[in-house]
């Protein structure tokens, strides 16, 4: 992790030195999408089938751009996943439920490249869950926390453009993916067999579990101010203070 967080301060050095202008802008954002629990040993499991399960979220951003190209944005985003599965007994026909709902704050510290009014944007994230719940076969689980991770971190990768604006605010519209790198479910859990708690047991091996979402994001932008004299003129007419 500190290896990660010298390596984007080094960039956010560099562009610095080499930008014509550095503006600053703040936003809102929301959005929808789906999300899963990606286990290996639950994707090889023919018992067991995963089901498509929504997820949303909304907060706000602050992103301190570089030039015509480049900025660097913290987010935080509160969001409520899930991941619902069916499955069945053996030697029955009888389709049971699974469903995993978890609230968050996640926080994002995203690198932005904008040209032509489209944009591709990478970085991490870190997630601090707020609540699970979990329902397996009609009944509610209890204390279903203690058995899932308090946080976890992520990579996100994000593209899109931006569908209108003026010289200080832009309306932009994006698709952002992330993967979950750590392992979501706890020692706890791992012993009592979660996310399906007990099934996962008959298995060869344990896998662990990784939470992944992809969501279209709505976005407004506010620019706020902006430092230093710009050849790039043009900029400063459209798309946040301008997107070229």
């Amino acid at each position: 992790m500190k290896r990660h967080l010298l390596t984007i301060a080094a960039l956010l050095f560099c562009l610095s030195l080499s930008a014509q202008e550095i503006w600053l802008e703040t936003g809102i954002k929301g959005g929808g999408g789906t999300s899963f629990l990606l286990n290996k040993g639950i994707l090889d499991d023919s018992d067991y089938r995963y089901q498509l399960t929504p997820m949303y979220g909304a907060g706000a951003k602050v992103a301190l751009n570089f030039g015509p190209f480049h900025g660097i944005a913290l987010e935080g985003m509160y969001s409520q996943s899930g991941q619902n599965f069916t499955y069945q007994v053996p030697a029955t026909n009888v389709d049971l439920k699974n469903e995993i709902q978890w609230k968050s704050i996640d926080a994002y510290l995203m690198y932005r490249y904008i040209r032509n009014r489209a944009y591709l944007e990478i970085g991490p994230m870190y997630s601090l869950v707020q609540s699970v719940e979990q329902t397996d076969n009609g009944t509610e689980l209890l204390n279903t926390d203690r058995y899932y991770e308090n946080n976890y971190l992520a990579g996100a990768v994000g593209f899109g453009g931006y569908l209108a604006g003026s010289s200080t605010f832009t309306v932009g519209l994006g698709i952002r993916m992330f993967y979950g790198i750590t392992n979501f479910v706890n020692d706890a859990g791992t012993d009592l067999g979660y996310p399906n708690p007990g099934h996962s047991l008959t298995y060869d091996n344990i896998e662990p579990t990784h939470p992944v979402g992809a969501q279209v994001i709505l976005e407004f932008n506010f620019g706020i101010g902006h430092w230093a004299k710009t050849s790039c003129s043009k900029r400063m007419k459209f798309y946040g203070s301008g997107r070229k």
